[in-house]
């Protein structure tokens, strides 16, 4: 083979396979079955109809003629079940060992739960809160003339002398 043949081959092979391998990802996309998993939702709505009370049932017989016929009315089931401990305490151990992998608490007891700190006073004490608090929403209005009035208005003050 010359070299002008060899070099050929791998101009052709260098712009047949780049295309080939490009598409073989979207390819392999499209050949994808478009089923999705269960949601969240869906499959504690499962749960419920296999775990959960019964639906209640309709004891009533149909009608005949003029026959009257005396049906109690459907209850709640749910309302007579007792809740589990895993329900009642989500940080019970009956709820955390349900078999689920649980991100372990680093941050240790009261350290993000607890009291958090005010007013960002990290270094030093906090100032204590003032001793006395003015509503200057209650101040009556100063009267017409007086200095308080004027420097209200941005003059200046009267003087005395």
């Amino acid at each position: 083979m010359s070299r002008q043949a060899a070099g050929r081959i791998l101009a052709a092979a260098l712009l047949f396979f780049p295309p080939m391998l490009a598409a073989a990802p979207v390819r392999a996309q499209g050949d994808a079955p478009k089923t999705r998993g269960s949601t969240a939702e869906q499959v504690l709505s499962t749960a419920r109809k296999s775990y959960g009370p019964p639906a209640p049932e309709q004891n009533c017989k149909p009608q005949k003629g003029d026959e009257i016929v005396v049906c109690a009315g459907l209850e709640d089931h749910s309302a007579f079940r007792v809740k589990s401990t895993a329900d009642l305490d989500p940080n019970s151990k009956q709820a955390l060992d349900d078999g689920v992998p649980h991100a372990p608490d680093v941050a240790g007891e009261y350290i993000f739960r607890g009291k958090g700190i005010g007013g960002g006073c990290f270094l030093s004490k906090c100032p204590p809160p003032p001793a006395i608090f003015v509503d200057v929403e209650a101040l009556p209005q100063a009267p017409e003339g007086s200095d308080a009035d004027r420097i209200a208005k941005g003059l200046a003050a009267q003087d005395d002398d």
